[in-house]
C-alpha cells in the first residue's frame, strides 16, 4: 500500500488494503488464485483504486449484478483457480402467506453468529429468499437455520442459473438538467433541497462511489443509490419539452 493511501485511508480502510496485500503475497507464494470474504461496493472501489493491485484483482459475487462480492486475487494467469468459494442457498417458508424481507433474513443469520462478511447478496420475495454465503459456513447454515423471522424455513442449495433478474420499474421523469440532484429528486420522490442534503451528507453514490457534488452530470447506464431511498439506473433521454426540460427514462429497483 502506498504512503499516499495510508495518509488518506481510515484505520478500517488501511486494514482492508493490508488484507488484500497479504492475499497478493500468499497468491504468489502458493501459486494459486485466492479470494477474500464478501466486500461492500465501497470497499471494492477502494481496492480497485489502489494502483498496487492493478491487473491483479477482480470481483465475484456469484452473479452478474451482485453488489456484495469477493475480491479475486490472481498474480499469474496460469495459477490454479477453483472458483469463488461461495454457495447460493434457497429458503422456502412453510407458511404460504409468509412475507419475509431482507432484514428478516439478515437478522436470522446474524442470530446464528454469522459475520456479515460471510454473507453476500440477499434476495427476499414473499415466502422465498435466496442469498450467497461463504462456502465455509454454508453447511452450518443449512443445519442450523430453522426459522427466518417467525416462519419455519427449509434450506436447500440453489442453482445460480435459476436466479430471477432484478425487478425494475421503468419510468419517465421530467428534469431541468441531467444533474445528480435533479435526478435524485424526481427518481426518489424528494424535493431538490432534500436531494442536495442527502448528497452532501455522503448518502448518495454513483456506481457505488460516494458522490458529494449535487451538480455532477449523470450519464446513461449509471446506477444511483440513495441510502434509505432506493436505487435506480439512468436510462436514455427520450425528448425535451417546449420549455427545454428533459424527459429521461429511469429504472427504479423494486
Amino acid at each position: 500500500m502506498s504512503p499516499e493511501s495510508c495518509k488518506a485511508a481510515s484505520d478500517e480502510e488501511r486494514l482492508l488494503l493490508k488484507k488484500i496485500s497479504d492475499l497478493v503475497r500468499r497468491s504468489e507464494k502458493e501459486y494459486s488464485v485466492l479470494y477474500s470474504s464478501f466486500l461492500t461496493p465501497a470497499e471494492q472501489c477502494l481496492i480497485s483504486d489502489e494502483t498496487e493491485f492493478s491487473g491483479i484483482v477482480g470481483f465475484d459475487g456469484g452473479y452478474e449484478d451482485a453488489e456484495r462480492r469477493m475480491c479475486r486475487v490472481c498474480t499469474d494467469e496460469f495459477q490454479r483457480d477453483e472458483g469463488a468459494p461461495l454457495v447460493l442457498l434457497c429458503c422456502e417458508m412453510s407458511d404460504r402467506n409468509a412475507d419475509i424481507s431482507h432484514r428478516d433474513v439478515l437478522g436470522s443469520l446474524m442470530g446464528l453468529g454469522i459475520r456479515r462478511e460471510m454473507i453476500g447478496d440477499i434476495m427476499a420475495d414473499g415466502r422465498t429468499a435466496r442469498f450467497f454465503c461463504s462456502k465455509s459456513v454454508s453447511e452450518f447454515i443449512m443445519q442450523s437455520l430453522e426459522r427466518i423471522g417467525k416462519y419455519k424455513a427449509v434450506i436447500t442449495i440453489g442453482d445460480v442459473s435459476s436466479l430471477p433478474p432484478p425487478k425494475t420499474e421503468k419510468r419517465t421523469i421530467n428534469v431541468s438538467a441531467l444533474r445528480l440532484d435533479c435526478i435524485c429528486a424526481e427518481g426518489f420522490g424528494l424535493s431538490r433541497t432534500k436531494a442536495q442534503e442527502l448528497i452532501r451528507k455522503s448518502l448518495v453514490s454513483i456506481n457505488w462511489r460516494t458522490e458529494l457534488s449535487p451538480s455532477r452530470v449523470v450519464s446513461e447506464g449509471e446506477k444511483i443509490s440513495a441510502r434509505g431511498r432506493g436505487k435506480l439506473i439512468v436510462g436514455s433521454v427520450s425528448g425535451t419539452s417546449r420549455k427545454g426540460r428533459i424527459f429521461l427514462e429511469i429504472y427504479n429497483y423494486i
